[in-house]
C-alpha cells in the first residue's frame, strides 16, 4: 500500500527550509471540517513552526509521492519543567508526568491531504517520525470532535490519558491528551 510512498526526516535547523512546505500541507488539512481552522490559525501555525526547530529532539517527518508532499509529522522532546501535563481535568500520577528530556515525544502537527488518505501514509509518517525520536513514548492533543482522528489513534495503541481546557481557547476550546507507550521500530 506504501509503494512509491518516501519519507524524509530532519532534525533541527535542518527543516527550516521545509516550513512553507508545512505550513501549505498544514492549511490543505486543518481548513476541513472537524477542523475549520481560520486564517488566524494559519498564521499561528507558521509563526510558531521556527520556534520548535530550537526544541530537544525537535523532528519533522514528510511524505512524498513522485516529489509532491502529501504528509508531515513535526513534534519534539518533552523537556524536564514542561507543562505538557499540567492543568488535565483529570489529576496524573506524578511518576507519570515525569519528564527526563528524552522519556516523551510529542507530536505537535500531523496529517496527511485528504486525496491521499487511506493509503497507510499516516501510518508511515507517524512510525518514522516516531521511531526517530528515541523516545520511550509519545503524546499528542486531539480536539475532541475530531472523532476519525482520535479512532485512528486508538487503532495504532494511542489511548487517552486526559482532557484538558484551553484558556484561551485557540486554537481549540479544549483538547484530549492520548499517549502511546508502544514506540515503532523501523530498520535503516
Amino acid at each position: 500500500m506504501t509503494a512509491g510512498i518516501a519519507t524524509q526526516t530532519l532534525s533541527g535547523s535542518l527543516a527550516l527550509p521545509f516550513g512553507p512546505t508545512v505550513s501549505a500541507l498544514y492549511q490543505q488539512v486543518f481548513r476541513l471540517p472537524p477542523f475549520h481552522t481560520d486564517d488566524a490559525g494559519f498564521a499561528g501555525q507558521r509563526a510558531n513552526f521556527p520556534k520548535l526547530l530550537n526544541r530537544p529532539g525537535f523532528l519533522l517527518t514528510l511524505a512524498h509521492v513522485s516529489g509532491e508532499h502529501v504528509g508531515f509529522g513535526y513534534g519534539h522532546l518533552l523537556p524536564p519543567e514542561t507543562r505538557w501535563w499540567k492543568g488535565l481535568q483529570e489529576p496524573l500520577e506524578e511518576e507519570f508526568a515525569i519528564e527526563t528530556g528524552a522519556r516523551t515525544f510529542a507530536i505537535i502537527d500531523f496529517g496527511v491531504l485528504p486525496d491521499w488518505r487511506g493509503r497507510s501514509i499516516g501510518r508511515l509518517v507517524h512510525d518514522e517520525l516516531l521511531s526517530r525520536s528515541g523516545a520511550e513514548r509519545a503524546t499528542l492533543a486531539v480536539r475532541p470532535t475530531a472523532t476519525e482522528t482520535r479512532a485512528v489513534y486508538r487503532h495504532w495503541g494511542w489511548r487517552k490519558v486526559g482532557h484538558e481546557v484551553m484558556d484561551p481557547p485557540i486554537p481549540s476550546p479544549s483538547f484530549d491528551i492520548m499517549i502511546s507507550d508502544s514506540m515503532p521500530k523501523i530498520d535503516g
